[in-house]
């Protein structure tokens, strides 16, 4: 991929370098993914050793950070236009370094999946194969791309229960994960509709126009609405009401967000909804107290 980019960061010192590493790798979502993986291995199997909740950890934290220094290597030319102060497009940071700071990530991801077991490995090492190449794939499709980037959210959860050794027993918040990335991702077109017309990529954004993508994603949350009485009903949790409660607010407040992001599309309702999305994850962590069976 060719980018025209100042050949030096604009202020190469090391305060300026540790920033634009810290914006490139999003330190505060990896550890949001460490946090989501290892909340799942405690809620289904509490007895879980310490090495491994660093292990399944610094799996996690890695592979997140690796998946935004390689999205952003692959991104930096429509990323000057969606999200100009980000460090490669903004030259805090050189496009090589990025792209070295996602092998070394992805590596160490790599290596400290491995005392974990040959599934949990396979898992990563398929989860790293598919955010290597996204750039590729969203060439062929952004929407097979959001589909990739849900499976690999939603894989957070499945690798927990690889870890507990209880795989199929987190199956309903991994699907519930999956659809509400989903959204997210298709709403996340909608902001980025610009950059991914002008390379080219096909979302449904800029395929069908913003009202069937917003559509769409509206979809998708109140199918995650109808579906919380209905799982709670069926399956056998451990505490159903704190995944009711959590589940429900997590989605209305990422609506509330989303409808002001609706009516009026501006950089100030843009980051609403990034904010209020990240808050309804961290309700959806402590939602998976209560989605467990019991042991």
């Amino acid at each position: 991929m060719m980018v025209t980019l100042p050949s030096s960061p604009k202020q190469f010192n090391f305060p300026n370098l540790v920033q634009g590493v810290a914006q490139l790798c999003r330190p505060t979502l990896s550890v949001l993914a460490a946090m989501a993986s290892c909340l799942s291995v405690f809620v289904l199997q509490p007895q879980t050793s310490v090495w491994v909740y660093l292990q399944t950890a610094t799996v996690l934290i890695c592979m997140t950070a690796g998946a935004f220094a390689i999205n952003d290597f692959d991104d930096i030319e429509k990323d000057r236009i969606n999200h100009p102060e980000r460090p490669l497009p903004s030259g805090t940071l050189l496009p090589h370094h990025a792209w070295w700071i996602a092998v070394m990530l992805f590596c160490i991801a790599l290596g400290a999946a491995i005392p974990l077991g040959l599934s949990c490995w396979i898992v990563v090492a398929i989860s790293a194969l598919l955010l290597w190449n996204y750039a590729p794939i969203l060439n062929i499709s952004g929407i097979l791309g959001n589909g990739v980037v849900s499976m690999i959210v939603a894989a957070l959860i499945f690798f927990a229960s690889l870890v507990a050794e209880r795989p199929w027993a987190m199956l309903y918040p991994s699907i519930f994960l999956f659809f509400y990335i989903l959204a997210k991702e298709i709403v996340w077109d909608i902001h980025d509709a610009e950059g991914d017309q002008q390379r080219g990529v096909n979302t449904i954004a800029n395929l069908w126009g913003l009202t069937p993508a917003f559509s769409i994603a509206w979809g998708l949350i109140g199918l995650l609405l109808i579906s919380i009485p209905l799982a709670i009903a069926r399956l056998t949790m451990a505490h159903p009401a704190l995944f009711g409660c959590c589940a429900i607010l997590m989605l209305l407040s990422y609506a509330l967000a989303l409808w002001r992001y609706q009516i009026i599309q501006t950089s100030q309702t843009y980051t609403n909804l990034i904010v209020l999305g990240r808050i309804g994850m961290i309700l959806g962590l402590f939602g998976l107290f209560g989605t467990a069976p019991s042991l």
